[in-house]
């Protein structure tokens, strides 16, 4: 069986570093994210190390989403909770994700729900991020979180809104907040292709790294 090894950036870092702060509070943060001198990426806490230049960055941005009306609506939300399917999927024993909010309106007929997940971008305006969500697979991770919160909770896909709380990591340090708010029809679409995915992955007998064959060359 294979593995991939997870390649830890300063952007992940800085990402996640917000994505703790905006979701789980300031205090848990502060607790778990460091402010160094100097970094090493020898230390086994290095993807929690951050420098001052890092640690002002995530303040202000962190300070600017949740100064924002729609971070305000997320009061009720649930926040980082892991959901799962116990369905064996190929060689997995189930799936699981963490959408950063979701709601579930099951007093109302029929149950409705949200999904809200909180990411950074360098520029958020409306056709660079569409494509941002594109190149990303946004869409079928959103897609993913429907089929997770439709199996626990049995809320149908008309029945859904899907949104994305976006603050940019722009050089002068402004830090715009963004609400976006998904089509479903593209979501419907990244379903499919998310479908087709996991049925490729039931296929699978072992994890292995991909092997370009010339047996399986693709004709472009």
């Amino acid at each position: 069986m294979g593995s991939v090894e997870r390649e830890i950036t300063d952007p992940l870092i800085m990402g996640s570093a917000v994505d703790c702060w905006v979701t789980a509070g300031e205090k848990v943060f502060r607790d778990k994210y460091m402010l160094v001198s100097r970094r090493s990426r020898k230390e086994p806490d290095y993807e929690f190390q951050l420098n001052q230049s890092m640690y002002n960055s995530v303040e202000k941005m962190c300070r600017n989403i949740t100064s924002q009306d729609a971070y305000k609506k997320l009061r009720g939300f649930t926040s980082q909770k892991i959901l799962q399917i116990d369905d064996p999927v190929g060689i997995f024993p189930g799936l699981c994700g963490i959408p950063d909010w979701f709601k579930v309106y099951d007093k109302e007929t029929p149950k409705r729900a949200i999904i809200v997940d909180l990411k950074t971008a360098k520029d958020a305006s409306l056709e660079k991020y569409y494509y941002h969500c594109r190149d990303y697979g946004y869409y079928r991770q959103l897609a993913f979180y429907y089929m997770l919160i439709n199996i626990n909770y049995g809320v149908d896909f008309d029945n859904f809104t899907f949104r994305h709380l976006v603050v940019e990591k722009d050089s002068l340090d402004i830090n715009n907040v963004y609400a976006f708010e998904f089509e479903p029809a593209y979501i419907k679409e990244a379903l499919q292709e998310l479908g087709a995915i996991l049925a490729d992955i039931a296929e699978e007998k072992k994890f292995a790294p991909h092997n370009a064959s010339w047996d399986k060359a693709i004709r472009i």
